[in-house]
């Protein structure tokens, strides 16, 4: 007897599981940000985390990147999937930057010797 399922949603990588499994493989994670960012020649980043939490005060607020790795310059890079546009793109952006970025300015240090840090979105709007 064969069942026919109705309804069935394909899951792919917008699917945040699925996206999360694939991007938390190191080569993967790697060759994706490579493309998008080909012009920093990057070897090697550490093993992906997902959903990692981040909160520079107590009283702020809190984000959480889909997947956050750092390369072998301790330059950060958070690679975010965006499924619909809630309006707030850009000042998100902006806080997930300043968050990436903060513990890169440790007091007394240059702040030209801060390393850098890059927030990817891939919208799907």
């Amino acid at each position: 007897m064969t069942k026919t399922i109705r309804n069935w949603k394909t899951a792919g990588l917008t699917d945040d599981f699925i996206f999360n499994k694939v991007m938390l493989d190191e080569e993967i994670c790697l060759e994706v940000i490579r493309r998008v960012l080909p012009d920093l020649d990057i070897q090697k980043i550490e093993i992906p985390n997902a959903q990692k939490e981040m909160k520079f005060a107590p009283d702020a607020k809190g984000i959480r990147f889909d997947i956050y790795t750092k390369d072998a310059h301790n330059n950060r890079y958070d690679v975010e999937m965006q499924m619909e546009n809630k309006t707030n793109l850009i000042k998100r952006m902006r806080y997930y930057q300043a968050v990436n970025a903060l513990d890169s300015y440790e007091k007394g240090k240059d702040y030209l010797k801060a390393n850098d840090s890059y927030v990817i979105f891939f919208l799907l709007f």
